[in-house]
């Protein structure tokens, strides 16, 4: 586990915590709808900033669980970005997980996983109706498109489509 601090809007200091590794092959990841959301005035400044992202195409908020992994599910935003973004993919991630830390109370906290780097658990989340913000309709409708394409490994099945041009 990897912490980063980030500065706030307001000016107060907050720790991240992350992984590198969103989870191992033979792991499974059960998806669905928060089941203790946070309350209306923070989920709307977190819909507000997630919208003002440039990097973001979409995003999805759910409670995740690695089966046998953890006792509990957690929340975690799984955001989908732009191709243009690959060539600053920590200046993405940083924005967002600025974003998340300024939308939240300072007692919780928020897993933010690039959804690129995981793109097998698209279709799981699609299925979990947990979609939170759309800005870009035809990046989320290529990535769709593309994971149709892609085994439960998430391999591609076609060769020729990949989720990337790099």
């Amino acid at each position: 586990m990897k912490t980063r601090r980030v500065r706030r809007s307001d000016g107060d200091i907050h720790s991240l915590r992350y992984d590198r590794l969103v989870t191992q092959p033979e792991e499974r990841v059960l998806f669905s709808r928060p089941r203790q959301p946070f309350d209306e005035k923070v989920v709307k400044k977190l819909r507000a900033g997630i919208e003002k992202c440039p990097d973001v195409a979409f995003a999805h908020l759910a409670d995740a669980e690695v089966v046998g992994r953890q006792d509990r599910p957690g929340q975690v935003i799984f955001v989908w970005l732009v191709a243009a973004a690959m060539g600053s993919l920590r200046g993405a991630l940083n924005l967002v997980s600025e974003t998340v830390a300024d939308a939240l109370p300072e007692d919780r906290f928020l897993d933010v996983v690039i959804l690129n780097s995981a793109p097998e658990l698209l279709e799981d989340l699609e299925r979990a109706d947990c979609l939170f913000v759309v800005r870009d309709a035809e990046e989320r409708r290529r990535a769709l498109a593309a994971a149709s394409d892609h085994g439960a490994d998430g391999e591609p099945e076609s060769p020729s489509r990949w989720w990337w041009p790099f």
